[in-house]
């Protein structure tokens, strides 16, 4: 196996394991040490850290072979639908959302759950987790497969550590909440999105130009462009 896919291999493993290491059976003594201030930024800099590790490996390990060939100008076209919402449901998780840091679940056990909150209660996790999927799907190379799975799987269990662990801070207010709000995402419900499908349209352009340049060639909607410089 070529160095850099082990060396991606071991980035994105210590990117999850200290996420969810810091994120809970660690947090007590981490906070106790370096202060809620200074946890905050030290387990920011582990992160980047990690990120950086895993953006050098990534391109450093071979592009291939790919899985499958995703050489369709249809299936391209259909996995940037399916991407598009997953940026319409981030950009919904961003406003009165009880799961970000540090939000205030006092009185979450009376709120009926509107918007986005109708189709899943992790609309940020779940937005993160079907954005990877879908650009595995697109190029189903070894270096995609380790880093999609890696922050998928962080995406989903965290998601179910996240209902515990403030389940356990909150009691009844999360409790609550989350017998009123889905879990895996209701499709039944995308409608709920709203504006939010129109505002989605500038940070999907530039998400998917970002991801062009990652990947070193053209996909989705950029597919229609192959001649662009990338």
């Amino acid at each position: 196996m070529p160095i850099a896919l082990l060396v991606l291999i071991f980035a994105v493993a210590g990117f999850v394991g200290t996420h969810f290491l810091f994120s809970h059976i660690a947090r007590p003594w981490a906070v106790a040490t370096f202060g809620v201030n200074g946890f905050r930024i030290f387990y920011s800099l582990v992160a980047m850290a990690f990120l950086v590790v895993i953006l050098a490996a990534y391109h450093q390990a071979p592009h291939g072979p790919m899985a499958w060939s995703s050489d369709n100008l249809g299936l391209q076209l259909v996995f940037d639908a399916v991407g598009y919402f997953a940026v319409a449901l981030f950009m919904a998780s961003l406003i009165g959302n009880p799961g970000l840091v540090g939000a205030n679940l006092n009185g979450l056990s009376t709120r009926q759950p509107s918007g986005v909150f109708l189709i899943t209660r992790h609309p940020m996790m779940f937005a993160i987790a079907i954005w990877l999927v879908v650009q595995l799907l697109i190029l189903p190379s070894p270096r995609n497969l380790i880093s999609c799975a890696g922050l998928v799987t962080l995406a989903l269990v965290g998601s179910r550590l996240q209902d515990a662990k403030k389940t356990a801070q909150s009691g009844r207010e999360w409790g609550l909440w989350v017998s009123r709000t889905p879990f895996w995402p209701d499709l039944r419900q995308i409608g709920h999105l709203g504006m939010n499908w129109l505002v989605a349209t500038g940070p999907w352009l530039l998400a998917t130009w970002a991801e062009m340049r990652i990947m070193q060639t053209p996909v989705g909607i950029w597919y229609l462009f192959p001649n662009l410089p990338y």
